[in-house]
């Protein structure tokens, strides 16, 4: 039995490394979201703007910018986005950085599948109840 916990989610998930970003959409879209990839931040804004999605997945280090100048960005145009970011850089001081910068959650690659998931339908269902 499929898990649709995150049916018609709006999920925007920025990596700059296509094989992470392939591997989120496809387990993304198994429970049920509407997911928008960009390999790059400017990318990402374009897309932010052209679809609106309730909650950004978003690696911290890219060419071309950083996810947190990225969220900066994103909470300037739609401040109650939920952001995660999903990263290789397992410093505390830079998880720290992070979260102050806005981030809802910081994982550290490669992050088990189940966890996102129940994560994401977490901050999904609170967001329902909250509008």
């Amino acid at each position: 039995m499929e898990n649709r916990a995150l049916e018609n989610v709006s999920i925007l998930c920025v990596d700059n490394y296509i094989d992470t970003l392939e591997l989120l959409k496809f387990s993304l879209e198994v429970h049920g979201a509407r997911v928008h990839t960009a390999v790059a931040a400017e990318e990402a804004v374009r897309l932010f703007v052209q679809h609106r999605p309730e909650m950004v997945i978003c690696d911290l280090a890219m060419p071309h910018g950083d996810g947190i100048s990225l969220l900066k960005a994103i909470r300037s145009m739609a401040p109650l986005t939920e952001a995660i970011a999903l990263t290789g850089i397992s410093d505390p001081e830079v998880r720290q950085e992070a979260l102050n910068a806005g981030f809802d959650h910081y994982f550290v690659k490669p992050v088990d599948d189940d966890v996102l998931v129940q994560t994401l339908t977490r901050l999904a269902m609170a967001r329902k109840l909250s509008s």
